[in-house]
């Protein structure tokens, strides 16, 4: 669970339950997260970091779930509130309307407040300038994070760097060093990953997640560690910061960095599901780094094995991926293929089927075209029968990119294998559910049955 927030009206500061700062009772309202805190005028306390508490805005509007995802990819660095109303099925004042109900802020705010949290963080963590935060993080300007930065923390960023603890300077020789918040699940989240990184691309050497990436058009390396503080350490090996905070933003999704809570609320009442959701709190679905990449990776592993499905796309990334020089470990070799060097290249010889081929060609070419970015607001029940109408798409498949590629809480892949033999073992069942067996048990773990789906997965140590 996370740590209740309360806001201090006689000092317009927000503070952790916990804090030592004691107000009168009194003076004290609860608020549901920094955000709302923050848009109802009140600056985050200094002594507790209060800005640093990942809590539940309780949303469980389905449609405000996904913009929030959106906004947290980045989506209004890039586009209007109206576009992002509209990419959910809203008008921009229906969207605020529900933000304001839901979340306690406009969407607006919410991105603005995303970066400026970001830029404190790198304020206290590294040393890089001031000029090159407000780029990492996403702004336009020096001059508009200043601004920012001063209207959410009411100290500008040079302020706030003069603040921090001298201890709290993280930079090292061998990349850019940041911590963030981890879930309980991490170490569960690498063990689920290691049998699936991607050859070339991906890998888990002494329970670090370590993948290459593209940052402003240039490869890179980043690692992941769980560390002993309940932190997920992250060391970046870039050329440039300039979309840091994009590349932290994968890795929460990733990760599952923030958890779910009105999915555990709701599944830990469920009799078959509330054990494992007491286990493992806060577990999600673990996300994608990139959409396109996971797509690949599902619709490979369509009916074989895991690591048939590993070979096989390591092999794709050899031959179409883009070479990197040495980076800090022998096994990262290449970035993983681009959509336009899949729709047009040599797929023979990889072991894929012809349909397999054709349905990689065909998905790629969408992609290759900006398809994906179309389909990010879409319902879930829409979102699959787009992928469906791809030739070598079923419900499998749409399901569990659906999940994984964009984040739909109540994406369900009945006919997974893993998920029919876990929900027999949880049902005291000696064969294997059927998949209509399957569709049925899940019914009740409606709208957060992608949780579920993690659950079951991870109940069977995948």
């Amino acid at each position: 669970m996370t740590e209740p927030l309360q806001a201090v009206v006689t000092t317009g500061i927000y503070c952790r339950a916990s804090c030592s700062a004691r107000p009168a009772a009194r003076n004290v309202r609860p608020v549901s997260s920094p955000v709302a805190a923050e848009a109802a005028g009140y600056r985050p306390c200094l002594k507790c970091r209060s800005d640093r508490v990942h809590a539940d805005p309780n949303v469980e509007s389905t449609e405000v779930t996904r913009a929030m995802a959106m906004i947290s990819d980045g989506y209004l660095d890039r586009h209007t509130e109206a576009e992002l109303a509209h990419a959910v099925g809203y008008s921009a004042r229906q969207l605020r309307r529900l933000f304001e109900l839901h979340v306690g802020a406009t969407p607006d705010f919410v991105a603005r407040s995303r970066r400026a949290h970001f830029a404190r963080r790198m304020l206290d963590e590294t040393n890089l300038t001031v000029t090159e935060i407000a780029y990492a993080s996403g702004f336009n300007s020096l001059r508009q994070m200043n601004r920012v930065v001063k209207d959410i923390f009411a100290f500008t960023p040079t302020e706030l760097r003069a603040k921090r603890r001298r201890n709290q300077s993280s930079a090292t020789d061998g990349g850019l060093t940041l911590t963030i918040e981890a879930p309980p699940s991490a170490p569960d989240i690498i063990s689920y990953l290691a049998p699936r990184s991607i050859p070339g691309v991906e890998q888990v050497v002494d329970d670090r997640y370590l993948r290459t990436i593209v940052s402003c058009g240039h490869p890179g390396v980043i690692e992941v560690a769980a560390n002993d503080e309940g932190a997920l350490e992250i060391t970046a090996h870039l050329p440039t910061f300039a979309s840091l905070v994009d590349d932290i933003a994968a890795i929460k999704k990733v990760f599952g960095v923030v958890p779910d809570l009105a999915a555990d609320r709701h599944l830990e009442h469920d009799p078959i599901l509330r054990d494992l959701v007491r286990r493992r709190p806060g577990l999600r679905m673990p996300g994608a780094w990139d959409p396109f990449e996971i797509a690949v990776r599902i619709v490979i592993g369509q009916h074989i094995s895991v690591p048939g499905a590993t070979t096989i796309t390591g092999r794709l990334v050899e031959r179409l991926g883009s070479p990197i020089e040495a980076t800090v470990s022998p096994g990262l070799t290449h970035t993983f293929p681009t959509p336009g060097a899949v729709a047009g290249g040599d797929l023979s010889g990889l072991g894929l089927t012809r349909k397999r081929e054709e349905t990689l060609r065909s998905l790629s070419g969408r992609v290759e075209t900006g398809w994906f970015d179309s389909l990010s607001g879409l319902s879930l029940q829409d979102l699959t029968g787009e992928l469906e109408a791809l030739p070598g798409i079923g419900p499998w498949t749409s399901n569990l990119i659906a999940a994984r590629a964009f984040g739909h809480r109540d994406a369900f892949p009945a006919s997974d294998l893993g998920l029919r033999k876990a929900g027999a073992v949880l049902t005291g069942r000696s064969t294997t559910l059927n998949v209509r067996e399957m569709t049925r048990l899940a019914e009740d773990w409606r709208p957060y049955r992608a949780t579920a789906a993690a659950h079951l997965w991870f109940s069977g140590g995948v």
